[in-house]
């Protein structure tokens, strides 16, 4: 099982409209999604979801042949405080060589989409037969943002 991108409005009461990636990974899927499932315990809490501190680690985002494209950079000090071993993640990031790129996933998406994409990624951790509308809508279930990549 590989992780699930999806792209989906109504996450933020701020702006309804914006549409964030939305990432699901499983707590036992790939090396890549334990990785994911491991930093809910490395970031900070707020309005019922978790943000991992940017220095850390971060989403990039782009579109490549009408898909959107997600790539999950984690440092690899953040690694190794996580019991992560890094070089079991052999990209880097092209923005700092220091993290390692544990996740890539992608999704069939409008190139005009990134006009209203929202810059934060949502993860959440969730079992593979756990369909995304039941995420969203739990009150148990909070998402880790994870912000654009630090300005170089």
């Amino acid at each position: 099982m590989t992780a699930r991108l999806y792209v989906r409005s109504g996450l933020s009461l701020d702006a309804p409209d914006a549409a964030f990636a939305v990432l699901v990974v499983a707590p036992d899927g790939t090396p890549g999604e334990r990785a994911m499932a491991e930093l809910g315990a490395h970031c900070y809490e707020g309005d019922a979801a978790l943000y991992l501190v940017r220095t850390d680690g971060w989403a990039e985002q782009s579109f490549d042949a009408g898909a959107l494209v997600v790539r999950v950079a984690v440092r690899t000090v953040a690694l190794r405080q996580m019991d992560v071993d890094p070089e079991d993640f052999t990209d880097r990031s092209a923005l700092d060589p220091e993290a390692a790129i544990v996740l890539t996933a992608r999704t069939a998406a409008d190139p005009d989409l990134s006009t209203r994409l929202a810059e934060a990624t949502a993860v959440f951790t969730a079992a593979p037969d756990v369909p995304l509308d039941d995420l969203l809508t739990s009150e148990d279930e909070w998402p880790v943002f994870l912000a654009p990549p630090p300005q170089t």
